[in-house]
């Protein structure tokens, strides 16, 4: 039910965003690849960091980094933080503003639709110096801590998507609202044909691949895949796409979602799922890393 319809736009936002997101404003120039000599270890990293870049985080955890490595990744880990500030603060902001609604059994788009444009507004603003910093990272590492670093993130996130986790998380949505048969049938139906009346309106066939989880997927094995050769430049290899169109996307998924399961469920249901998005509006973890 629930759980098929909202998974493609998780998991493809996970694919697009878990590449570029470490950060500083630094010079590509100022940065220095380690020497043949130089002394390397493992050891974990930006351990401040949250959702997808959580992931890239501990993928060059898993990287023998010299300590000149280790130390500017750990500052460019600060600026990302730093940088993201806003669109955390703006996610919470929409995220308890729905919960909110939600409760009071009433979904207002027009309140709503403010506070996703703040959050669009904040990922744009920040994306151009992540960018500039993932193409830093890569002149940072030599060759081998290239091939490395993308081994290692495929290797994560591949445990992320299949270790079941988020698809366990949606349906415990379901399980904690205590949804009858009829509830989650009565969801289905109206999901599905909103879903199907979407797909129309903006010319996709139903059901086919002209979805984000595909899109995201290619653009991010592109990304990686070049991340490993010498040359590595991503207006070249990814072009800088619409992020703004994506959160909106996904906001009016999560809005329309909402609309649909508000009106089935009972008070006492309204106030526990109000809760799990109050919950939901203080964590973005690696293996659940939606901006919304």
């Amino acid at each position: 039910m629930v759980v098929r319809s909202c998974s493609r736009y998780v998991l493809a936002l996970k694919l697009a965003l878990a590449v570029p997101v470490l950060g500083c404003a630094g010079s590509v120039a100022s940065a220095q690849a380690a020497s043949p000599g130089s002394a390397t270890e493992r050891a974990p990293l930006a351990q401040t960091l949250h959702g997808p870049a959580k992931l890239v985080g501990e993928a060059l955890g898993d990287v023998p980094l010299t300590a000149s490595q280790r130390e500017r990744i750990e500052a460019m880990a600060r600026d990302f933080e730093s940088r993201h500030t806003l669109a955390q603060a703006a996610r919470k902001d929409f995220m308890l503003a729905l919960a909110g609604q939600v409760e009071a059994g009433h979904i207002d788009r027009s309140a709503l639709e403010p506070r996703v444009d703040v959050l669009k507004s904040a990922l744009d603003n920040a994306r151009p110096a992540d960018r500039a910093s993932f193409e830093e990272l890569h002149a940072l590492l030599s060759a081998d801590q290239r091939a490395a670093f993308v081994d290692a993130l495929h290797t994560r996130m591949a445990g992320h998507k299949d270790d079941g986790q988020h698809h366990h998380s949606l349906k415990q949505w379901a399980d904690d609202l205590k949804l009858s048969e009829d509830q989650r049938a009565q969801i289905r139906v109206a999901l599905h044909s909103r879903t199907e009346a979407t797909e129309e309106h903006h010319g996709e066939h139903p059901g086919s691949e002209a979805h984000p989880h595909a899109d995201a997927s290619r653009r991010g094995a592109k990304v990686l895949a070049a991340f490993k050769e010498d040359r590595f430049v991503l207006d070249e290899v990814a072009p800088t796409k619409d992020m703004a169109k994506g959160v909106g996307k996904m906001a009016d998924h999560l809005i329309g979602l909402a609309e649909v399961a508000v009106p089935v469920l009972t008070a006492d249901q309204r106030a526990t799922a109000a809760k799990k998005l109050r919950e939901r509006a203080n964590t973005v973890d690696a293996a659940n890393p939606e901006l919304l």
